[in-house]
């Protein structure tokens, strides 16, 4: 008789568990993705890519995606500290924002997909990988077209100063080119080299009184510091040309480049692929392909920029143009 009532209770508490098992399971919930997000330094260009990226992320997935937003303030080391806390942490994906992160990031991980954002890396590039584990968006427009820009569109401009940062191979590239076309269209550049913000300052003595205008390319450092860049065009009364609408938010007089959400928004289809279970190596790196002139209407008019010029520019090409108050 025990053993019958030993029985019954063993049977009684083996479906009690069973039923508090699937009790637990009903109301458990999968484990959120994990996105770690990388940004060099801070700016309005950044954030705005971010932003883009985040949004169209948690509109599809709800509530089921984490983002770890970190920012290594220009710090090379707290950049390559919040890589590996990435990979230790084992995030399902990490996204770089930018040329220099994206290197950085490709040269420490090995397992885990990347999606990079804003980098000047071509699918060619990620094509000699071993694993192919990242993709990306490539928003990037060739200094030839940037030189066609101004030449069209503010064709008094015969001497410019280019600032840029020397912090990878690839942008010493861009520099090259630039050079070399501009001599073709009777341009002559002054080219100024920043390693870091504290360079700014004597960079900015060192602007030839000959420059009619001041053009940075797509560049986070020399983003960051626009400001003085700002200053030292309305110093010398030219306009300071960049690559995006931030910078022009910021003060700069116009640019020529892509919106920067849409960045996000394009990196964000990638990265829901990868997150959905497509293979990251089957993902080639995607180029941006609508065009857009920032402007800024008070900088155009103090600095001899003709709007209806720019409108007859953006037409020709099939840009959009935008008009980006300070």
């Amino acid at each position: 008789m025990r053993k019958k009532i030993g029985v019954v209770c063993i049977v009684l508490l083996g479906v009690g568990a069973l039923c508090c098992f699937n009790f637990l399971s009903y109301f458990r919930t999968e484990k959120p993705k994990t996105i770690g997000i990388l940004i060099p330094i801070e700016h309005v260009a950044l954030r705005e890519i971010v932003d883009g990226f985040q949004k169209k992320i948690s509109e599809h997935f709800k509530n089921s995606v984490v983002f770890n937003v970190q920012n290594a303030q220009g710090d090379i080391k707290l950049q390559r500290s919040i890589i590996e806390l990435f990979v230790g942490q084992q995030v399902d994906m990490i996204v770089p924002i930018g040329t220099s992160t994206t290197q950085m990031t490709l040269a420490l991980v090995k397992n885990q997909p990347i999606v990079s954002l804003a980098a000047l890396y071509f699918e060619s590039d990620r094509q000699k990988r071993d694993p192919k584990n990242m993709t990306g968006i490539l928003d990037e427009i060739g200094g030839k077209k940037k030189l066609d820009f101004i030449k069209e569109t503010a064709p008094y401009i015969k001497t410019i100063t280019l600032f840029f940062h020397g912090g990878n191979e690839k942008t010493f590239t861009e520099v090259d080119e630039i050079s070399h076309y501009a001599k073709q269209l009777g341009i002559t550049v002054q080219v100024i080299m920043v390693q870091n913000l504290v360079d700014f300052e004597i960079a900015m003595g060192s602007i030839s009184k000959k420059s009619q205008a001041i053009l940075i390319l797509k560049d986070n450092l020399i983003a960051s510091g626009i400001r003085m860049l700002v200053a030292a065009a309305e110093k010398h009364q030219i306009p300071l040309i960049t690559g995006d609408e931030g910078t022009v938010s910021e003060g700069a007089t116009f640019g020529l480049g892509v919106r920067e959400n849409k960045i996000g928004e394009a990196g964000a289809l990638l990265a829901i692929k990868v997150l959905e279970g497509h293979s990251v190596e089957d993902l080639p790196i995607q180029e941006m392909q609508e065009i857009s002139i920032f402007y800024n209407p008070t900088r155009c008019k103090t600095q001899k920029i003709d709007l209806a010029v720019l409108q007859e520019y953006a037409k020709k090409k099939h840009y959009s143009l935008v008009a980006v108050e300070h």
